[in-house]
C-alpha cells in the first residue's frame, strides 16, 4: 500500500523528464525540427499537462499529498511549462529572423513570471480557482505558438509575452475545473467556453487550417471565457 501512495510523485518525475525531453528537440537537427521535432515537444509538453493533472487527481485519492510532491510539482512545471517554452520560442524567433536579434531573448521572461507564479501557487491556501493564469496553460500556449497562422512581428511578440507575464503574477481569477457546489452559475463559464471552442473548431475545418492551431487557440479561448465569466459575475 506505501508503494502505490509514491505514484503521484512518480508522475510528477515523469511530467518534468516530458519537459527535459522536449527541450532536446527544440536544439535538435534545424532542417527537420519545424515539422518534426517542435511537433514531438509539444505532444511531450501536452503529456506533461495531462501528468501534471494526473498527480494531483491520484494523490487526493490515496491521500498521499505531502511537502515534497509539492516541491517536486513546482519544479517539474518550471522545467516543462517554463523551461521547454521559452527556449522554443527563443528558438522559433531566432531562426525565423536576424533582423532583430535581441526579440528572440524577450522569450525568457517568462521563466522567472513562472517561478514567482508557481512560488505563489505553493503558498496560497488552495482554491476553486487559479490566482493568476496557470503555468501550464501559459507554457502549453507558447508551445503552440509557431503553429499558429498569424504572422508574427515583432512588435505584436514583445506584446504576447509581456500580457502573458502580467496574466500569470496578476490577481484575475481563472476558473478550474474543480467541482464548487457554490457557485451555481459557474455554467455560464463552460457553456462561454465551449461556444468558443466549437466556433474556433468549425473555422479550423472550414479554412482547412492546421488543427495544431487549437493548442494556442484553446488556451485563449479560456482566458478569455474565464475575464468574461469574472464581468459576469461582477454585474
Amino acid at each position: 500500500m506505501k508503494l502505490i501512495k509514491i505514484l503521484p510523485n512518480f508522475l510528477t518525475l515523469l511530467n518534468g523528464i516530458c519537459g527535459c525531453i522536449a527541450i532536446i528537440l527544440i536544439f535538435g537537427d534545424r532542417l527537420t525540427k519545424i515539422g518534426t521535432n517542435y511537433e514531438i515537444a509539444l505532444v511531450l509538453v501536452l503529456i506533461g499537462a495531462i501528468l501534471d493533472f494526473l498527480d494531483g487527481y491520484i494523490a487526493k485519492i490515496l491521500n498521499a499529498r505531502s511537502k515534497i510532491g509539492i516541491q517536486l510539482d513546482s519544479l517539474s512545471d518550471l522545467i516543462t511549462f517554463s523551461l521547454a517554452p521559452s527556449f522554443l520560442v527563443y528558438d522559433f524567433f531566432q531562426n525565423m529572423s536576424t533582423e532583430y536579434e535581441l526579440l528572440p531573448f524577450f522569450s525568457f521572461l517568462i521563466i522567472p513570471f513562472s517561478m514567482v507564479r508557481l512560488a505563489r501557487f505553493n503558498t496560497l491556501p488552495a482554491k476553486s480557482y487559479f490566482l493568476g493564469l496557470p503555468t501550464p496553460a501559459n507554457g502549453l500556449f507558447f508551445m503552440g505558438l509557431p503553429f499558429l497562422s498569424i504572422d508574427f512581428q515583432p512588435l505584436l511578440f514583445v506584446f504576447v509575452v509581456i500580457v502573458s507575464c502580467f496574466l500569470l503574477v496578476s490577481n484575475i481569477k481563472f476558473e478550474s475545473f474543480k467541482k464548487d457546489f457554490n457557485k451555481k452559475n459557474k455554467n455560464f463559464f463552460y457553456i462561454t467556453l465551449l461556444i468558443l471552442s466549437s466556433l474556433a473548431f468549425v473555422c479550423f475545418v472550414i479554412y482547412e487550417v492546421s488543427l495544431l492551431n487549437l493548442v494556442s487557440a484553446t488556451i485563449i479561448i479560456y482566458v478569455l471565457s474565464s475575464l468574461l465569466f469574472n464581468a459576469y459575475k461582477a454585474f
